[in-house]
């Protein structure tokens, strides 16, 4: 049995991690037109959803037996894959 802390998860969840921090950034790009840039504003856009993701992706992992950085149990199609 592949253990839950394979590379296949940490991909999994770099990839979660990676796409929320490039939501926070691109929305910080977007505010920066309408106000100051500070550290505060970043670690609130950008930060916490990505700790969040993290956080989550961890947890998620810690509590199951499968290898997986998600919460639902499905592949994109909606199915199951087969084992």
């Amino acid at each position: 049995m592949e253990s839950k802390w394979s590379r296949a998860y940490w991909t999994d969840l770099g990839e979660r991690v990676g796409a929320s921090a490039v939501g926070g950034l691109l929305t910080m790009l977007g505010l920066t037109s309408l106000t100051d840039l500070t550290w505060v504003y970043v670690w609130v856009v950008v930060g916490v959803p990505t700790a969040t993701s993290l956080l989550k992706g961890l947890l998620v992992n810690l509590g199951g037996s499968a290898p997986t950085a998600s919460i639902v149990d499905v592949t994109s199609t909606g199915q199951k894959e087969a084992a």
